[in-house]
Order: structure tokens, then sequence, then C-alpha cells
């Protein structure tokens, strides 16, 4: 009977609680904002559906500017995904 979860108070509490966690950080400024973002970028990079040149140092591409667009867009994130800053790690430090 260990993979059974006790029953009572204290197991609404916990499950409550995490329920709560989830939805603070799913409204949060922060995700809204950032959904917000996606959805622009989203919306802008579809209706800019004509071929277009990009000089890539050497060589010379052709593509959907959708695609060029999406592109930059993933690469900018993954820019700010790994220089972003932990703010709890820098408050312990201090």
């Amino acid at each position: 009977m260990s993979g059974v979860p006790p029953i009572g108070a204290a197991a609404d509490e916990v499950e409550n609680r995490r329920r709560s966690s989830i939805t603070e950080k799913l409204l949060s400024p922060k995700t809204i904002i950032g959904l917000l973002i996606v959805a622009l970028a989203v919306w802008f990079s579809l209706a800019n559906n004509s071929q277009t040149r990009i000089h890539l140092w050497v060589a010379w591409v052709t593509a959907k500017l959708w695609i060029v667009l999406g592109v930059t867009f993933l690469a900018g994130m993954l820019a700010g995904y790994l220089i972003r800053r932990r703010g709890g790690r820098e408050k312990r430090r201090e």
C-alpha cells in the first residue's frame, strides 16, 4: 500500500498548494507578456510570406520571409535564455 496517497486534509492541502503555484506561474505578468510577444511574432511572420534574398557572408540564399523571421525569433529566444540572469542565485551570494 505504499503507492496509495494518504487520505485526509494533509493530502488535499498539498494538492491545493500545487494547483495554486501552477496557476500563479501561468497568470504571472511575465508569462502573459511573453505569450503576447510570441503571438505577435507569429502573426507578423505569417503576414510576411514573400520571397527574400539573404546574404550569409559568403553565399546568397532565397527563402520565404516568414521562415527567416521565425529562425531569427527563435535564435533571439535561445540567446535570451542562455544569457538571462537568475535572481535567486545572485541574492544568495550577497
